[in-house]
């Protein structure tokens, strides 16, 4: 009887100890289905939102969903079936933004389940590439526990690829833009495709519509077309063949061009552009608004002319410290590149002050507020010595007569006094 009651009493204690026990801490998952997948340009696919909570009972589900939007857009802002029964925020969507956010509640006891579908989405292929989708910072699953506690522990993101339907016409490519997924600071695009023996001609166009179809005219007998001067921008190139009196199926082909240079920027430098410090760093940032930044590069140039030529461009990134420069002045170069090979340069100059030449240096005179080179001191110099000489040729040319008078008479008295005194001897 005795050992029932020690068993019943651990019992006790082992239950209000795990009572006492958080819920299981990020054990929910949010899951968008399909993970991944091939998509064809022109194309809709669905998008879902599922949860499974681990075996815990759950009551609200908030999620942000970033998407590309220039590869993608919402086609359908339905929400479809769902787990969730009321909204204190119903779902937003903004394919300007390339983003979707809700926040969706079930009412207690919750929901405790593990293919929960909370919102099915509809995409729409707009351009072709390579796609994340992924939630944001404000996604997060809440326990019916009383007190809120997030148990969200995965929110994978899912991936997919998007491509040209197979070409049903003429195989095309492109010299001047070979890869489809790759941008190009080149605008004037050359096209390519294969003649056949008893081709008719060929009737092609190029805009931004992934699945245009030519009309029926044909507009070349070559295997050839050029385009010039076209905008930045993602294209697609139409092409059908006509032969034995019958127009066949399009192929398309997609090109990106980008022949804008990355957004101007400015070079901050610490601790300021004129410092005793031989290892200033430099901290800089750019966009770019279609290929996207790639990367930056930087070069130090002397400003003393037999190393000036010597500095070559290195990758580096922000922040940049410079390590033991010389004392002296510098010119800071850092270049942006873009995906596209599109670059934009901006420049700061620097000086690096030693201990005991604080105000000279090989190249001039650094009088802190100016920097002058030696060539302009010798100069200034000069002119300084002239405008001296100037002065008093004129007040000699003006005063000279006197002068000479008074010197005279200065010579004169200086004889008489040494006459009178020999005659006193």
């Amino acid at each position: 009887m005795e050992k029932k009651t020690r068993l019943l009493i651990l019992i006790v204690i082992l239950f209000a100890v795990m009572g006492l026990l958080p819920i299981k801490a990020k054990a929910a998952s949010l899951v968008l289905r399909p993970g991944s997948g091939n998509f064809l340009v022109g194309g809709t696919f669905d998008l879902s939102i599922v949860l499974d909570t681990k075996h815990v009972s759950v009551n609200t589900i908030e999620a942000e969903l970033l998407f590309p939007r220039d590869k993608i857009q919402l086609a359908n802002n339905s929400i479809g079936k769902s787990i969730i029964q009321f909204w204190p925020a119903v779902p937003e969507f903004s394919n300007e933004q390339g983003r979707v956010y809700f926040a969706g509640a079930i009412p207690s006891p919750g929901v405790n389940i593990s293919e929960g579908v909370v919102l099915t989405l509809t995409f729409r292929v707009i351009s072709l590439g390579e796609a994340e989708i992924r939630f944001g910072d404000k996604t997060s699953v809440l326990a019916n526990d009383g007190k809120g506690t997030n148990v969200l522990n995965q929110k994978p993101s899912a991936f997919f690829k998007f491509s040209l339907a197979p070409p049903q016409g003429p195989e095309v490519s492109s010299p001047t833009h070979p890869d489809q997924e790759s941008w190009y600071k080149d605008s004037n695009p050359l096209f390519i495709w294969t003649k056949r023996q008893f081709s008719e001609g060929y009737s092609f166009e190029i805009n931004q519509d992934p699945a245009d179809l030519p009309d029926a005219t044909i507009d070349t007998t070559e295997a050839t077309a050029s385009f010039q001067n076209l905008e930045s921008g993602v294209w697609y190139f139409h092409i059908r063949e006509k032969a034995g009196g019958v127009w066949g199926g399009a192929s398309h082909y997609g090109i990106r061009i980008d022949s804008q240079a990355p957004a101007g920027f400015k070079i901050g430098v610490s601790p300021s552009n004129r410092t005793t410090n031989k290892s200033p760093i430099f901290r800089f940032f750019t966009t770019d608004a279609l290929s996207g930044l790639d990367h930056f590069e930087i070069k130090l140039i002397s400003l003393s002319s037999e190393e000036a030529a010597q500095a070559l461009f290195f990758e580096a990134t922000s922040p940049y410290q410079a390590i033991n420069l010389k004392p002296g002045r510098y010119q800071v170069v850092v270049r942006a590149l873009d995906t596209a090979k599109n670059t934009k340069d901006e420049t700061v100059t620097i000086t690096i002050v030693g201990s005991v030449s604080r105000f000279f240096s090989p190249e001039g005179v650094d009088l802190a507020f100016v920097f002058v080179p030696w060539g302009w001191v010798i100069l200034g110099v000069g002119v300084l010595l002239l405008i001296v000489f100037l002065i008093i040729l004129s007040i000699w040319v003006k005063h000279h007569h006197h002068l000479k008078s008074a010197f005279k008479e200065d010579i004169n008295s200086v004889v008489s006094i040494f006459k009178k005194d020999k005659n006193k001897k």
